[in-house]
């Protein structure tokens, strides 16, 4: 499996509406790259630099594909319209990361 994380780091003054991001955002998300090896999400919050501190980020998440083949065609497929959303819900510019997944527990 291969995921991309994306960060929506806090800053001063900057702002989040996470209620559009759950139950708008995240579906267009769904949608868009359904057919194209997503395997689902994880929605990260309160996330410091140690238990219980500041939160560095707005969210933290984790998108599940079959393969960085899949993603890469699920990006090419919906990533333009996904990220035409981003300013419907802040004002952050998000961080990407890209990582095998080299185990998952249940």
């Amino acid at each position: 499996m291969y995921c991309m994380t994306v960060e929506y780091p806090k800053s001063e003054g900057s702002s989040f509406d996470y209620d559009y991001y759950r139950d708008v955002h995240m579906p267009l998300c769904e949608r868009l790259f359904s057919g194209h090896g997503f395997r689902g999400s994880v929605i990260r919050t309160g996330g410091g630099k140690g238990p219980g501190s500041g939160d560095l980020n707005w969210v933290s998440l984790d998108l599940i594909f079959d393969s960085p083949e899949q993603l890469q065609a699920a990006l090419a497929a919906g990533g333009a319209e996904v990220t035409a959303d981003v300013p419907r819900y802040t004002d952050v510019r998000p961080r990407m990361s890209f990582a095998e997944i080299a185990l998952a527990i249940s």
